[in-house]
């Protein structure tokens, strides 16, 4: 398996592993995200010619802390799960944030997710807090 900054041509193998976290996009969106995106990075997990994960990180700049890397998406495929593909992701991810001299990574976690958040629990990260998200459709 190899991590690898994610292309182009990447968009169309990404739209189903979003869709396992219940996030819709259209291929021509998601790519349209990832060429817009500033200080960030998509990493996926290609097996063979198949990619199973995907990770995204960016830079954050907040009132409240300043800039902070915060992973935004990350997701393996199911049929890929519990074989490493996610470890290696979020290693490939903290080594961006430490290769950008930040001290520390965030990552938010639906309430739903109790199987993530053992493995974020498991890979080292602390609940830093719990709270409720908000929308109001404008």
């Amino acid at each position: 398996m190899t991590i690898r900054q994610a292309l182009r041509g990447d968009a169309a193998a990404l739209v189903p592993l979003l869709a396992q976290l219940g996030y819709a996009v259209s291929e021509s969106d998601l790519w349209l995200r990832l060429s817009q995106m500033r200080d960030a990075a998509t990493l996926v997990a290609v097996d063979g010619e198949r990619i199973v994960g995907v990770a995204s990180v960016a830079v954050r700049e907040t009132l409240t802390g300043g800039a902070q890397p915060s992973i935004e998406g990350f997701v393996v495929e199911e049929s890929a799960r519990s074989r490493g593909v996610g470890a290696e992701l979020l290693a490939a991810v903290e080594a961006w944030a430490r290769r950008r001299g930040f001290g520390s990574i965030r990552v938010q976690s639906n309430a739903v997710r109790e199987r993530a958040h053992a493995f974020y629990l498991r890979e080292g990260y602390a609940i830093l807090k719990q709270s409720v998200a908000f929308e109001k459709p404008l």
